[in-house]
């Protein structure tokens, strides 16, 4: 029994060592952080101080200003952002909400996820795929008419806090496999998406061993999305994905 529970022990101890030298120094910042903000739905310029506000006020009341959306972004260029900046009276409100305003450059305007035409489980495929790249997170729509299910989903901390995570390197597939994803997190931590692209549910694996660890068996990972546990077996982590959905795995 003593022998069993010394390899046990020393298989955890495999497991995390190898997955602590798979991120175990954090990279130098060469870059800004992702942002992670609401960009107003209207067009270029369109938007006036009524609309910014009652959307800053919805980001409070749906809790998505505390789940990390602290930025509110108007699609403007060029001298006309001098009328957004010169509204004392918006800059106050948004600064008594704990929102600012902002303007997105091209690659956060094109990150822009239209979260009010897609399906929540389309909006977490997409948000993941954000997470994955580490890419900026902007959503888009007007939050008086978003589903209570997709707002519970962009309203997940953790997700938001991945955007935004200190190693922000971008992650890649898992030996090219086309619906299988990973990236490195923190100092010792792991993300693996696994995305359904298919009309029905279906069990997805990820090989323990093709993402680097040890210890067969013994790696636990949790689905962020749902909140569900799962454990190796057979050495791969195993997950029912529903249809045109994500999993997105956290280990370590």
């Amino acid at each position: 029994m003593l022998r069993k529970l010394g390899a046990t022990a020393l298989a955890v101890v495999a497991c995390l060592a190898v997955l602590t030298a798979c991120v175990d120094s954090e990279p130098e910042q060469s870059r800004p952080l992702p942002a992670i903000g609401w960009l107003v739905a209207a067009t270029p310029c369109a938007a006036d101080a009524d609309q910014i506000r009652a959307q800053a006020d919805h980001l409070v009341q749906t809790g998505l200003r505390d789940a990390g959306f602290r930025t509110v972004f108007v699609d403007c260029d060029g001298t006309d952002r001098h009328r957004y900046r010169a509204d004392n009276r918006l800059s106050d409100h948004l600064a008594e909400l704990g929102l600012h305003l902002d303007f997105p450059d091209a690659a956060e305007r094109a990150a822009a996820i239209d979260v009010a035409r897609g399906t929540t489980a389309q909006v977490r495929t997409a948000v993941t795929h954000r997470v994955i790249d580490a890419e900026p997170l902007l959503a888009s729509a007007d939050l008086a008419t978003l589903a209570p299910a997709t707002v519970a989903a962009l309203t997940n901390p953790e997700v938001t806090g991945f955007v935004r995570d200190s190693r922000d390197a971008p992650g890649a597939p898992v030996l090219d496999a086309p619906d299988v994803f990973s990236r490195a997190i923190g100092e010792k931590g792991l993300l693996v998406s696994l995305v359904n692209r298919g009309g029905a549910a279906r069990e997805m694996s990820v090989h323990v061993i093709d993402l680097g660890l040890a210890g067969d068996d013994l790696v636990p990972a949790r689905d962020v999305w749902t909140g569900r546990r799962i454990k190796a077996s057979g050495g791969a982590l195993t997950i029912r994905v529903p249809a045109a959905d994500t999993a997105l795995l956290r280990i370590g």
